[in-house]
């Protein structure tokens, strides 16, 4: 090999591996994560309750308006979450929904789509979270 050419090899090496990286780490970031359709879920915490099925809606609603900017998977919180939804598909797989609340800054929403699987996690403003917190859930 040329000398030229081994300059080039490393040329593209040193371009090519940082914007693989980069493209790796931001991929889940940009683009939309498709949720499924839930169908029926039941909140566990704080308090211990089936949901309507309008309220069901309400949160299949907001998940399906709130599908980019989630992290990456594999997060891993600090704690249980405080309002914990579990919902399910028609087919019966799990969509957990966990929130914690935080006094100063945007409440953290994680997503798992299999128990004591992986998060994705996003942060939004309390008032973009009301239509995810049923009753029981939003302090008062």
């Amino acid at each position: 090999m040329r000398r030229e050419q081994k300059l080039l090899l490393v040329f593209g090496a040193l371009v090519l591996i940082p914007v693989g990286i980069v493209w790796f780490v931001t991929w889940p970031l940009l683009h939309a994560w498709k949720f499924p359709q839930v169908t029926a879920g039941q909140m566990s915490a704080p308090i211990s309750r089936n949901l309507t099925a309008d309220e069901v809606q309400k949160v299949n609603l907001w998940l399906q308006s709130h599908e980019t900017a989630w992290g990456p998977s594999g997060e891993r919180p600090p704690a249980p979450g405080q309002v914990i939804l579990e919902m399910a598909t028609a087919q019966g797989q799990p969509v957990i929904v966990s929130i914690w609340k935080q006094k100063k800054q945007d409440d953290i929403v994680g997503v798992q789509l299999e128990k004591n699987g992986p998060y994705r996690m996003n942060a939004f403003p309390d008032a973009q979270l009301m239509a995810l917190q049923p009753d029981g859930a939003r302090p008062q």
